[in-house]
């Protein structure tokens, strides 16, 4: 960290200026030089794979070429017409005897192909060329004595092949009985048939035929640049991949070789990239040069664009470290900025005043909590009383053997005890409903045990969590709403169960039914809040996951209404005993 923060210039200008180096010039540079390697090498793979795949063209050209060569051969040892002519050349007329040995009526498959010559002998002293016709040579007996003829018999070797600047086939011709009657020799021009061949291709491949010694059969330009050595190699892993051979900084070629099977002869490609990647070493300059402008170009805007920022900022830095000491009354001169800047400062100049409304505000608030407060302390010593004046009430009805004032002052102790208890909001469902039948017990002594309630609460649910004192008021708003004259037929269903993950408490009585009670509450003046203060609990503690709803019973007689409270089901199980208590004894006891 101690590095990193000696690296990373404080001033925002300066950081600004290195990250546009650092994250905009230098990656450019870096894309720019990679981009040119990948093209470079891109092109130079696809020009390798088209090489190899040319190379085996014309292979495979070369050697229909020399086949045909052979074919000819054979086609002139066995045309009746040749033999006849180099047998008994005086039993043709000499007129004849040329279009006989070079007829163009021969089968297409047999025509010479390009830069071939031919050249026929007999054994009599003539020779007979294929673009001189006939003639009285006297090099006749030099012809005999080329090194290609010595050893060809018909009984064994009847032909040779001889390469060198051109590739010849030397052979001796013989009739069905084996016996000699003529001599051939065919002349194969194959540099200018790489030449002409290479004309017609895609590429410009300079091509150069090597013997089983690996040493070049005819020059070539292209042989000033290769390497030997890497040719030699090659051909010892004659499968392998074209490789790419640089002579010079300038001068770089794909070399390809393959071998000539029925030869023991290699052939060898080069094809000179310069050829085809043009000037990119020039290209690259100029790229790098004017990236080089745009780069100075850019670092010289980016100063411009800091201090333009970086000035207004130090500006309200000046006014922002002096307002305290000036109770917030600072502001910055907004003719002095420009855009953005503009909003800036006159954002800051309404902050400073809003800032200054709210901590007048904050005052105001805060004299007002603490007279608050202080109220707090002195209502809550009124509870206190009212437990301790219950206590009293219930000891002196039972010294006065009025036990049933005893039990009312013990229910309305364990309900307002309940409510003073602001640390707990949710309690267990089995509490919840012991404080129920506390308010029905009190009620019942009201309204003289006229009301009959019944509870039918899912087993294993006694631990569930809900909200204190949520059930009373839909109690007290059945017996206000749902029962104007009671009589003994008024009950109230209290029942709790399960639905997935829902706890479901029901209210059900079987009074006048929602309709009538609305229109009973019309007539009152006195609006109540029972209910909306169970909706209210429920938002604020389950937000839309607690429901209150109210609905007609399905009675079967029209009357009556039920009181629904959905919250999630939350169970805890219990880990301590009950705390003591302030009004003594449960309600319903001696």
């Amino acid at each position: 960290m101690r590095i990193l923060k000696l690296i990373v210039p404080e001033k925002f200008k300066y950081r600004l200026f290195a990250a546009v180096v650092v994250f905009i010039l230098v990656p450019v540079f870096l894309i720019q030089f990679y981009n040119y390697q990948l093209s470079q090498r891109s092109i130079s793979e696809e020009f390798s794979e088209k090489a190899a795949k040319q190379m085996g063209v014309v292979k495979t050209t070369f050697i229909s070429q020399v086949q045909k060569l052979f074919l000819y051969y054979i086609y002139l040892e066995k045309d009746p017409a040749i033999h006849l002519a180099l047998t008994e050349p005086t039993a043709v007329d000499e007129s004849l005897r040329t279009s006989m040995l070079w007829s163009s009526k021969r089968p297409p498959s047999q025509d010479l192909p390009p830069f071939v010559s031919v050249t026929l002998a007999d054994r009599l002293g003539h020779i007979y060329e294929s673009s001189d016709g006939m003639s009285s040579n006297p090099d006749y007996e030099l012809f005999l004595q080329n090194p290609g003829f010595e050893g060809l018999t018909p009984s064994e070797d009847s032909y040779r092949w001889v390469p060198g600047k051109t590739l010849s086939l030397f052979a001796v011709l013989t009739d069905n009985a084996d016996q000699q009657y003529g001599y051939l020799r065919i002349d194969f021009a194959y540099s200018s048939w790489f030449s002409d061949i290479a004309d017609d291709l895609l590429l410009l491949q300079n091509y150069v035929l090597l013997n089983e010694d690996k040493q070049p059969l005819n020059s070539s330009e292209s042989l000033r640049f290769m390497n030997v050595n890497l040719v030699r190699a090659m051909i010892d892993d004659i499968g392998s991949k074209p490789i790419v051979q640089r002579t010079d900084e300038r001068h770089s070629a794909i070399l390809t070789a393959s071998s000539i099977y029925n030869f023991n002869w290699y052939i060898v490609s080069s094809l000179p990239l310069s050829t085809y990647l043009g000037n990119m070493k020039e290209i690259q300059y100029q790229n790098i040069t004017t990236l080089l402008l745009l780069s100075l170009i850019c670092i010289a805007i980016t100063f411009l664009i800091s201090n333009a920022v970086s000035r207004p900022l130090a500006l309200l830095q000046r006014n922002m470290a002096g307002s305290a000491s000036k109770e917030l009354q600072t502001r910055v001169p907004e003719r002095l900025f420009r855009g953005e800047m503009l909003e800036l400062a006159q954002t800051y100049n309404q902050m400073m005043g809003d800032i200054q409304g709210l901590v007048h505000k904050l005052k105001l608030e805060e004299r007002q909590k603490e007279a608050l407060h202080y109220q707090m302390l002195m209502v809550q010593m009124n509870p206190h009383f009212l437990l301790n004046t219950l206590n009293t009430i219930k000891w002196n009805a039972l010294d006065k053997n009025d036990s049933d004032t005893a039990e009312i002052c013990i229910a309305l102790g364990k309900l307002l005890e309940t409510s003073l208890n602001s640390d707990v909001e949710l309690i267990y469902l089995k509490q919840e409903l012991e404080l129920l039948q506390a308010y029905i017990f009190i009620q019942n002594f009201r309204f003289d045990g006229l009301v009959e309630v019944q509870f039918h609460i899912q087993e294993g649910i006694e631990h569930a969590l809900i909200p204190k004192l949520i059930s009373q008021p839909l109690v007290e708003n059945a017996l206000k709403h749902a029962f104007p004259v009671l009589n003994g037929e008024a009950r109230i269903f209290v029942r709790g169960y399960t639905e997935r993950q829902t706890l479901i408490l029901e209210i059900e009585d079987n009074g006048i039914g929602l309709k009538q009670a609305e229109q009973t509450a019309r007539r009152d003046d006195r609006k109540g809040i029972g209910l909306d203060n169970v909706r209210h609990r429920l938002q604020l503690l389950f937000r839309k996951e607690g429901q209150l709803e109210l609905s007609e019973a399905d009675s079967g007689n029209g009357s009556g209404a039920i009181a629904r409270i959905s919250i999630p089901l939350l169970v805890s199980n219990p880990y301590q005993s009950e705390g003591d208590k302030h009004v003594e004894n449960s309600f319903g006891g001696g």
